[in-house]
């Protein structure tokens, strides 16, 4: 397996300001920064947060030190992107900041967290506190900053959080699990009056002394100043250095070396995490805040962690009903874990692309993973594969299987070991299942249940009382636990509700509901009248429990004037269990106009959102792989509360109306993303799993429940959907969402000759297309151009697509000269539709230069490819596929006109371009021409290495079958062949 992962030189600068300053400071060195073209591969961020010197104004809270530190946490998780290293640049009171961050987070068990933090700069920090007087004590009131105190002399709390990054991160002499080397280097200003210079070097081993005060220092007027100088230095030894395997957060750290083992001085290399998939599988930590309660759930954990007898089953599932607190226990079973053991967090329904991550992480190369989970090949095979393979132990969560469909290939059986849910064989491997359905042990491989039980009146009672203090007394407490039936998920509810209630603002009406008595009293009347929906006993009871503990909620927020709090949790409930990219959805126009939410003010969406989130029926999480701030927040709905609110009278009765918004909202918060542009893909991969549940719900009410108008505008999401899949490879989900829509053209009314579902059936050949499957893809695309003609016209924009397709499968299948006049005339038509810089006009005039060069046009091929080239260069990305593909078959047109310099040059700079890793399938195609020029120029020796090397990757990446791997093994034997030829002896 590879250790090694190439990831591209980028480093993210993070510059922290001081006391009394604002992220203005930095301008300075923004604008340096900027101009300097040997820092091309830095990007800087400025975090702020709120100190403000001179005037306190009533509506701004200033941070406290601890919380700054915090922010800093968050700033760096959430803002700054998932690759790369990050150098942090401090000034004044900013360094105590990043001390205290990097203090807490050891303290916190989150050492993993500072592998991305390859040096760290402080410019003047007061590490020993500072004696000066700032203008703001002079104000004619008192102010007490938590802020300004940190700087007063020898304060307790700055020497020790000095004293304790020096342990922890400072030094190189000691080896342990919660110590981690990140270089510091530390300024003093020569004329500092605020913190000499000695202050600011303290005991830091790297330090010096450059021209400046206190705020000079960070102000360098030119590229030549000493502080710049200082920081440039840091930011090119960290992009010269050579990343290496990633980890996860699962993973033991890394030790550094001490001076005895590495006398070359060089500083130990930095292991950078890496998100490939758009998902994270890392385990949700912030449902930690809920604390366990009872004997049972740490028994069970106990179970879960204990060595496991000679021959016993090594997959676990925790079963029980919705909201007990089955991820709760496996949560803190995996925290326990994570000692020892690389983790993995994965939601069902998003396993594949979950999976996918798991795969990256495994250190599987990316072409292999793009095959695989295209569909020529296993990706269930690969990932087990490489995960027995692994060199550590691991343990796998899968949350939320309920279904086994979702975890078995089709036709198979999970229980036949061929799925998801496999037997590990190593002794070190772990599989965590949590499972609503009890009986989950009949369709799984041999595994233990653990049946999580309800709490009982007791521990309800402890968990009411340490979480509501001024709820009342303990016995009312088990009172309402019992009327709850112990269900977790209820009681927390229960709490959050009381909670709010005591948080709220001083008014003249006492609330009804306030303690344990009377929540009970309420929840007893509502719960009077008979139980909606039959079942077992247990069962009825939790969700009639917390059918009544919602409803209590959103009466709540009703009479707090939130009436849109009901209406908008039925609108995500339309919606599947992944995460909800709130903020996109809630800013949509589509929102502002819907008769379901009226008078919906973006004050009231911030209220509903605050209400939500206060009563627990809503659950914040991040997403820091996200590379939109927008799309970085997302929510959550419990399954059970999703469950309940999907039976609900209300959405039964105006399903067409909520099913009607949600697809609008989908269609409009991706209007401007087109989903075959990389760019785009990131709303994509929030929307996806949201947009396959809403097309499954839609069409499977058929017209007799969704009217017409909602249905057409369903197909067109599912088809703009379909183009993400194929674009970014899952080629299966794709597969699958186009046969559901087909399978029900007769029960919604749709033709397969109206154009919706011609779109439909566009995708669907696409898909074929995109999988090798030629033939069939010309056959449906026959079909599809055949009809699109008849009902649009022989130039509209979709027979024209179509067309270009239908055109590609019969170029694809070597049919060269029957292809050519096809493209000829589409390239002629869409300069008429579309003009020449279009996309489509692009990729239609490409595939044409293809047909002529195969052809023996070369000269033709060569001038249209040279002008198509410089339309993607104007226009798009140089690193796009298409502009890759481009540079790649102008390169093969030089070669054939012996223009071999230029021709190398050409394919050098698109493997130069392009940012995609050496195995993927793309870069192989690269290097497979780059290996045919060395033949063609004589440099034999070099052409054998670079072939075999492509050889290698080609085999573990496609296997030793494809096409492709053996036209590679015939370039590499001819090569050999003449190397061996015995070359003729000189003339005398």
């Amino acid at each position: 397996m590879p250790v090694g992962v190439k990831i591209p030189k980028v480093v993210h600068v993070v510059f922290v300001h001081g006391l009394f300053t604002t992220t203005e400071v930095w301008d300075q060195f923004r604008k340096l920064l900027a101009a300097d073209d040997d820092l091309r591969r830095v990007a800087v961020h400025c975090f702020p947060y709120e100190s403000p010197g001179r005037v306190l104004r009533g509506d701004r809270v200033i941070s406290a030190y601890d919380d700054v530190a915090k922010l800093l946490d968050d700033y760096l998780r959430v803002q700054i992107p998932p690759t790369g290293h990050v150098v942090l640049v401090s000034h004044s009171q900013g360094g105590l900041i990043v001390q205290r961050f990097l203090t807490r987070t050891f303290g916190e068990g989150r050492g993993f967290a500072l592998n991305r933090i390859a040096q760290i700069v402080m410019f003047g920090c007061p590490n020993n506190g500072s004696p000066a007087v700032h203008p703001a004590r002079r104000v004619p009131f008192p102010v007490r900053q938590v802020q300004e105190r940190t700087l007063r002399t020898y304060r307790r709390e700055v020497v020790e959080t000095r004293e304790a990054v020096m342990r922890t991160v400072g030094s190189r002499k000691r080896k342990a699990e919660n110590n981690w080397f990140i270089p510091i280097h530390a300024y003093g200003g020569s004329e500092d009056e605020v913190v000499s210079a000695q202050e600011a070097v303290a005991e830091f081993p790297v330090g010096a002394t450059v021209p400046g005060g206190h705020l000079q220092i960070v102000q360098p007027r030119d590229h030549g100043s000493a502080s710049y100088e200082a920081v440039k230095q840091t930011l090119t030894r960290v992009l010269e250095e050579r990343a290496v395997r990633p980890t996860t957060a699962g993973e033991p750290l890394p030790q550094p070396h001490s001076p005895e083992e590495d006398r070359s001085g060089r500083e130990p290399q930095m292991l950078l995490p890496q998100q490939q998939g758009g998902v994270s599988v890392s385990p949700p930590y912030g449902r930690r805040r809920i604390k366990l309660h009872g004997q049972r759930p740490r028994g069970i954990i106990a179970d879960l962690m204990a060595p496991p007898a000679e021959k016993a089953p090594r997959i676990h599932v925790l079963t029980g009903l919705g909201g007990s607190g089955k991820s709760r226990i496996a949560l803190e079973a995996v925290r326990q874990a994570e000692r020892t053991r690389r983790v993995w967090w994965v939601t069902v329904s998003q396993i594949n692309t979950c999976m996918r991550e798991v795969a990256h992480q495994l250190g599987v190369p990316t072409g292999e993973v793009e095959q695989a989970f295209r569909g020529e090949g296993s990706s269930i095979d690969l990932v087990w594969r490489y995960l027995e393979a692994s060199a550590d132990p691991w343990l796998l969560v899968i949350d939320n299987a309920d279904t086994p469909e979702r975890l078995a290939p089709e036709a198979r059986q999970v229980a036949e070991g061929v799925g998801w849910v496999r037997q590990p064989e190593r002794a070190d491997g772990l599989v965590i299942l949590t499972s609503r359905d009890r009986s989950a042990a009949s369709w799984l491989p041999p595994c233990r249940v653990h049946p999580v039980p309800l709490l009982g009146d007791e521990d309800g009672a402890e968990l009411l009382v340490t979480t509501v203090p001024q709820g009342g007394s303990r016995e009312a407490a088990r009172r309402l636990s019992v009327a709850l039936g112990g269900l977790p998920l209820a009681l927390h509810g229960a709490a959050s509700y009381l909670n709010s209630v005591h948080k709220a603002s001083p008014s003249l009406d006492d609330p009804v509901i306030h303690d344990f008595d009377s929540y009970r009293e309420s929840f007893e009347a509502r719960s009077s009248s008979p139980p909606g929906k039959a079942g077992g006993l247990e069962e009825m009871l939790g969700m009639s429990a917390m059918a009544q503990v919602c409803g209590i909620a959103l009466d709540l927020l009703a009479h707090q004037g939130l009436p849109q709090a009901a209406p908008l949790l039925r609108a995500f409930a339309c919606l599947g269990i992944a995460p909800i990219p709130y903020r996109p959805l809630l800013e949509s126009r589509v929102v502002q106009e819907s008769p379901l939410l009226p008078d919906f003010t973006r004050g009231r969406r911030n209220g509903v959102l605050k209400g939500l989130d206060d009563l627990g029926l809503i659950e914040r999480i991040s997403r820091p792989e996200a590379e939109s701030s927008h799309l970085t927040h997302s929510l959550t709905l419990h399954p059970v509360v999703h469950a309940l609110l999907r039976v609900e009278a209300e959405l039964e009765h105006r399903r067409s109306e909520y099913y009607g918004l949600v697809v609008e909202l989908l269609l409009d918060v991706t209007r401007w993303s087109p989903p075959d542009e990389p760019q785009s893909w990131d709303i994509w991969t929030a929307v996806a799993p949201h947009v396959m549940e809403v097309v499954r719900a839609c069409l499977a009410g058929g017209s007799d429940v969704i009217n017409d108008e909602v249905l057409r505008r369903t197909l067109e999401l599912a088809r703009q959907n379909l183009r993400y899949l194929i674009v970014v490879g899952l080629l299966r989900p794709a597969h699958e969402l186009a046969g559901v829509v087909l399978d029900s053209c007769d029960a919604i009314g749709f033709q397969p000759e109206s154009e919706a579902i011609l779109g439909i059936r566009h995708e669907k050949a696409r898909i074929a297309l995109e999988s090798g499957d030629y033939a069939t893809a010309e056959g449906e695309l026959r079909n599809v151009v055949a009809a699109r003609q008849d009902l649009l016209g022989l130039d509209d924009p979709r027979t024209l697509a179509s067309r270009h397709k239908l055109a590609r499968s019969i170029l694809e299948q070597f049919r060269f000269e029957e292809a050519e006049p096809h493209l000829r005339s589409i390239a002629a038509a869409e300069l008429v539709v579309h003009g020449p810089d279009h996309s489509d006009t692009v990729a239609v005039r490409h595939s044409l230069a293809r047909a002529m060069f195969a052809l023996g046009r070369t000269s033709e091929a060569e001038a249209a490819l040279r002008e198509i080239l410089q339309i993607s260069l104007d226009k798009w990305s140089p690193s796009t596929m298409e502009t890759l593909r481009i540079r790649q078959n102008l390169a093969r047109c030089l070669m054939q006109t012996q223009r071999h310099e230029e021709a190398e040059g050409m394919i050098r700079r698109a493997l130069e371009d392009t940012m995609q890793r050496s195995d993927s399938v793309l870069v192989m195609t690269l290097r497979h021409t780059l290996c045919q020029l060395l033949l063609i120029q004589g440099q034999l020796r070099r052409a054998h290495a670079e072939t075999a090397r492509l050889l290698a990757d080609r085999k573990q990446v496609l296997g030793s079958k494809h096409p492709e791997t053996i036209r590679n093994q015939k370039l590499l034997d001819a090569i050999e062949d003449v190397l061996d030829r015995p070359r003729p002896k000189p003339q005398e």
